[in-house]
């Protein structure tokens, strides 16, 4: 665990960063924010495949494929995000626990995680061409993204 606190990968780096921001963006504007973000992550997958980002994205190499639908996503994320939190406004206030924050940014972060490398073609992921963590490889795309995909909604309902 020390050596992955002193020279951490880059995609361990940047899930703590998620997790991290997570953290104090739910502090910052409540649980019902953190909320919203989890919302908006799920109609953006179920929106997605809808989308022709694929055709936009042609004829490029399979990272900068990625890199392009993974930016588009991150953009459509946002702009959808906002649009939730504006049209449901004064509702996303409400204060939370430390504890029950932390928890919703844990599952943030993981669902954001999963649901990133969910857009990356499944030879980057099994060549392992980005470079990850064996242990972002099985948490994040192998059996365990399944939870990735369910855990959160139980996270909003129940927290």
């Amino acid at each position: 665990i020390l050596a992955l606190l002193t020279n951490p990968q880059w995609d361990t780096a940047l899930l703590l960063f998620l997790v991290a921001g997570g953290f104090f963006w739910g502090i910052s504007g409540g649980k019902r924010k953190m909320a919203f973000m989890i919302l908006a992550v799920y109609v953006l997958l179920a929106l997605f495949p809808f989308l022709p980002v694929d055709k936009l994205a042609a004829g490029r190499a399979e990272t900068e494929f990625f890199m392009f639908r993974a930016g588009i996503f991150l953009a459509l994320l946002i702009l959808l995000a906002l649009f939730l939190l504006r049209a449901l406004h004064g509702a996303a206030y409400a204060s939370g626990v430390w504890w029950e924050i932390l928890m919703l940014a844990i599952l943030a972060a993981g669902f954001l995680m999963a649901s990133l490398l969910s857009l990356a073609p499944e030879v980057l992921i099994k060549n392992n061409l980005f470079n990850l963590s064996p242990l972002t490889l099985t948490l994040f795309t192998g059996v365990f993204a399944k939870w990735w995909l369910i855990l959160p909604i139980f996270g909003v309902i129940f927290l």
